[in-house]
């Protein structure tokens, strides 16, 4: 199977720069020779590498490739930063960030560019000679759905913020724009997922797979209600893909191997496991080079060395070590759960530096998931001349939508842990049940919501929603102490660029 690759095949820099939701974007002058929007946009391959575009904006340093973990890794009680960490990761950690971190800003521009390519395509989509081929609408469902995973993350981490939904620059779009309400943001989220149901396709093959399909709406749209507190939409959204994996079993479900989401060929049997049926949408990273090496870092576009993630060397022991699995995880994680070792490396484990089996001889524990040194059969040891990894970041897979499920059933109407239904029960136990462990034995509205907390923490450890659940459920405060300030670490500060930009626009409280 081949990989997608989502480099940009586009010229028009001018176009996808990077901006912020004000203003201009950052290149005031247009090339002469370069494609133009006239020029450019006549055929489906065109529009195909424009929503190509999209996705590659997911893969940058900002979002998946490097910042996106950091952030909400460190903003839980998941992993600790440790002596190399760059400094503002260390304020991430202790809770001492503000308007002007470099990693909340970088998150958020991120996002913006994302919906700055995707909004391109969607507004060009009409020009094309006949824009009603299957071809065509399942690109405009991509886009949608790519618009709404960016301003899923913008929402529901920043609160309110600037909706733009046409291209930077054009007509009626060329003022500073406030924050709008984000009960707006959500409402616009939701039509864009609903559209995209439509639009989208059950599956791809070949060199389509990692595509958004009908699932990675019904998934990502299941959520947004969750995170709203629609509880019986977000329930219902959820059965569907539940009654689908069960008439679908082969097409749909849990991965027999829990390590098979984390990696691309099994530990097994060396066989590709990514784009799984486990996956309902995931970050495509690819490429012999993967990063390109130390000085390539970062780069997007059709000429990029790679399209590589750095996880596997910012939290790899064997290289960087910025971070390690938390004292807290490990203590928490019961010794007879095999995705503790699953996930981490341990006393009398064993790893695979340049894929040669090797003991773990330290005394502490260190991050496995997303790391080929867990494998012999890995594409790389992830240590030599400062590689990263080709390995896909899953964003939304089916045991977390078991456990959403469980989840807006335990919480129907009044919140959680309000509510006792024995789907949800069922839901958890199937989880569970993969990595060979007994039932989870609630039997009342609070034991079902402290087996979802702690299925969620130890089935979804270091997958970066462990900070959105704490703060979604409202024990932060409970969980991460005092660096916690209730009424102001719920949501992030917006970027003091932003601010400075934009005048009248407020902050949030606190910052």
């Amino acid at each position: 199977m081949q990989k997608i690759h989502h480099k940009i095949i586009l010229t028009l820099v001018f176009v996808f720069a990077a901006f912020w939701s004000c203003k201009q974007g950052f290149l005031d002058k247009v090339n002469p020779n370069q494609l133009s929007v006239d020029s450019f946009f006549k055929t489906e391959d065109d529009a195909l590498a424009s929503v190509n575009s999209a996705y590659g904006a997911s893969q940058r340093l900002e979002l998946w490739g490097r910042k996106y973990f950091f952030l909400f890794d460190l903003l839980s009680d998941d992993i600790k930063g440790n002596d190399p960490l760059f400094a503002d990761g260390q304020t991430l950690a202790a809770y001492s960030f503000n308007a002007g971190s470099e990693t909340v800003t970088d998150i958020y521009k991120g996002c913006y560019r994302g919906i700055e390519r995707a909004n391109y395509t969607i507004a060009n989509l009409n020009t094309l000679k006949d824009s009603t081929t299957a071809k065509v609408l399942r690109i405009k469902g991509e886009a949608k759905f790519l618009r709404s995973l960016y301003y899923f993350d913008l929402v529901a981490n920043y609160g309110a913020v600037p909706l733009r939904t046409k291209v930077n620059g054009s007509a009626n779009d060329l003022t500073p724009m406030d924050r709008t309400p984000a009960n707006q943001v959500w409402a616009f989220i939701e039509k864009d997922l609903t559209d995209a149901e439509g639009l989208l396709p059950d599956s791809y093959d070949g060199a389509d797979l990692g595509r958004a399909t009908k699932w990675s709406a019904k998934a990502l749209l299941g959520k947004a209600y969750l995170y709203q507190k629609k509880y019986p939409q977000a329930a219902a959204k959820f059965k569907e893909i539940i009654d689908y994996s069960v008439a679908n079993p082969t097409k749909l479900g849990l991965m027999k191997n829990y390590r098979d989401n984390f990696v691309e060929v099994s530990d097994a049997d060396g066989s590709y496991v990514e784009f799984n049926k486990e996956s309902l949408f995931e970050i495509s990273f690819a490429g012999a080079d993967r990063t390109g090496g130390f000085n390539t870092w970062g780069q997007d576009g059709s000429n990029a060395p790679g399209e590589g993630t750095f996880r596997a060397i910012e939290y790899g022991f064997t290289i960087f070590g910025n971070t390690s699995p938390s004292l807290d995880i490990v203590n928490a994680y019961p010794d007879t759960d095999p995705r503790k070792r699953m996930n981490m490396f341990g006393p009398g484990s064993t790893y695979y530096p340049g894929k040669v089996a090797t003991p773990y001889s330290r005394s502490d524990w260190q991050h496995k998931k997303y790391s080929n040194l867990g494998s012999a059969n890995g594409t790389g040891d992830d240590v030599q001349n400062y590689q990263g990894s080709s390995i896909n970041m899953r964003v939304i897979r089916y045991a977390d939508v078991l456990l959403m499920y469980a989840e807006a059933l335990n919480a129907p109407a009044s919140g959680n842990g309000t509510a006792f239904d024995p789907a949800a029960v069922l839901a958890i136990d199937q989880v569970r049940a993969r990595v060979s462990l007994p039932g989870c034995g609630a039997s009342d509205p609070s034991s079902l919501f402290s087996a979802i907390v702690n299925e969620r923490r130890y089935e979804l450890w270091c997958e970066q929603v462990r900070r959105k659940d704490l703060v979604r459920w409202g024990i932060a405060k409970t969980v991460l102490g005092s660096k916690f300030v209730v009424g102001k670490h719920e949501l992030l500060p917006i970027p003091q660029t932003e601010l400075d930009l934009t005048s009248g626009m407020k902050q949030n409280p606190g910052y």
